[in-house]
């Protein structure tokens, strides 16, 4: 969509436009990635928006396999030959929210009309299609000390729409409420960092001891499209569109170990880590396109705070080759996630306590309060060799929620959850495996009180998101493995 036409839709507010919103392809992410798949982002997410599957359920780090070089690049280690992953997760999601009285957060300039209350209140639905692609490669280099690997993923990610709200079509006097209760948050919105890793690494044959370093270049996209007034209330009579499109590339690594103290794969533990992109924080650049009494663009920064990962695992054969036992957990620092801040070309996100920014004059546009929380999850599950070519498995596990409800809304529906998985491998010939699996992530429901996020000054004040948060996700998954 050029820019002139997303300007003259937005300012439209018509429910053709409110509605839809047309992505962008990312040229570079395409190119870089060399395949279809990466254009599409996952809708699902584990904690906070980091996807709770990437590929296959043998995505571990105590297992031997390409999905490695995203979950432990020290785990390549115990691959003999050289081995390919191609993997298409195919995900729904669904997103129900009931916005509350208690959300209501109008300026004194706002009538308090029903009209005002049955526009900003009440139930709001998004079911979304997505793809979660993976593609990793390793190889040994025919040496049982040196190996390495590459791999293209999207770790971090997500992507909804909402249904639209016909009840307010062609309502003059609520325009803007055709596109949902919960527009304040979120219309529609793309966010997504793609992973290009490399892993180089070494083993210690004597011990089966392998150590890795992944270096990774990573390219982030944010797409994202609301409701919004200047002053950070959820008026009708003044309420406007503000369309955020911003992108960044940063250098993030990973490291780990991987230990197999008993022959023939008996025991298998493996531990990396992951360091956030950016080092640091990530300062995207782009546009920030916004209509109220009239139209403008500005190019802006986003800045923002990924956490780091810590990566645990255990895989054993207490029984012979038959069954194998698999443990696996994460320890993920959303702490780091404090805020997310709409700034003036190369301006800091510095705050007063009370939410007002620092600068004189006013340098910062939005600085949305997260604090999060660091979260965890924990998997158990086992694979059955019902001979030696077909294996049957299936875990279950949970994940904790990072987002507090104080400050949680509809792009960011995190919440305690309940995960299980089945599949089944097949090694169709020595060279290619074809595997499928289904996965289930079931949400906790979660029920917020008063937020106060309308009661924080200036650049802080955003409306309210108070009410009740349900959501799913259904995985499916095909890959295929060629060894060689």
């Amino acid at each position: 969509m050029a820019r002139n036409d997303t300007m003259t839709k937005v300012a439209d507010l018509s429910c053709s436009t409110l509605c839809r919103l047309h992505v962008r392809r990312n040229a570079a992410i395409a190119a870089a990635a060399g395949f279809a798949l990466v254009t599409a982002s996952g809708s699902a997410r584990a904690s906070g928006f980091l996807n709770p599957r990437i590929g296959d359920p043998h995505g571990s780090p105590a297992l031997a396999n390409a999905y490695a070089v995203y979950f432990n690049p020290a785990a390549l280690g115990g691959i003999t030959g050289s081995e390919v992953v191609l993997d298409g997760t195919l995900a729904y999601r669904t997103v129900d929210y009931t916005r509350a009285t208690s959300a209501l957060s109008p300026s004194a300039a706002q009538p308090q009309t029903s009209l005002y209350a049955s526009s900003n209140t009440g139930n709001a639905h998004a079911g979304n299609f997505a793809e979660i692609p993976f593609v990793g490669a390793s190889s040994d280099f025919g040496r049982r000390d040196f190996f390495g690997g590459i791999g293209a993923y999207v770790p971090f990610g997500g992507a909804v729409k909402f249904d639209q709200n016909q009840n307010f079509a062609g309502n003059p006097d609520a325009r803007g409420a055709v596109d949902g209760r919960q527009r304040w948050a979120v219309i529609s919105a793309t966010q997504r960092s793609l992973y290009l890793t490399a892993v180089v690494g070494m083993r210690i044959p004597s011990a089966n001891l392998s150590f890795a370093l992944g270096p990774s270049l990573v390219l982030s996209e944010i797409v994202h499209n609301q409701a919004r007034n200047l002053d950070g209330h959820d008026d009708i009579i003044s309420e406007g569109r503000a369309l955020l499109e911003v992108t960044g590339t940063h250098g993030a690594l990973s490291a780990g170990v991987y230990w197999e103290p008993l022959p023939k794969k008996a025991l298998r533990l493996g531990l990396s880590y992951s360091v956030r992109p950016g080092f640091g924080e990530m300062r995207m650049k782009g546009t920030l396109s916004q209509h109220y009494t009239g139209d403008s663009v500005k190019d802006v920064d986003f800045v923002q705070n990924y956490p780091d990962v810590l990566r645990f695992g255990v895989a054993g054969r207490p029984w012979g080759d038959a069954v194998e036992l698999r443990f696996d957990t994460e320890f993920v620092t959303w702490s780091v996630f404090e805020r997310q801040c709409i700034v003036e070309r190369g301006v800091k996100c510095t705050l007063n306590p009370n939410g007002s920014d620092t600068h004189s004059p006013e340098q910062i546009i939005l600085a949305i309060r997260r604090a999060w929380h660091n979260a965890g999850a924990v998997r158990a599950g086992a694979g059955w060799y019902i001979d030696d070519k077909t294996e049957l498995y299936g875990s279950l596990g949970f994940d904790t929620s990072a987002v507090p409800t104080s400050t949680i809304e509809v792009t960011y529906p995190d919440s305690f959850k309940l995960m299980g998985s089945i599949g089944a491998r097949r090694q169709l010939s020595d060279l290619f495996t074809l595997g499928v699996s289904y996965s289930d992530i079931y949400y906790l429901p979660v029920t917020t009180d008063h937020q106060q996020q309308s009661e924080l000054f200036g650049v802080s004040r955003v409306p309210n998101e108070d009410g009740k948060y349900k959501s799913t996700v259904m995985f499916f998954n095909v890959n295929a493995t060629f060894s060689f």
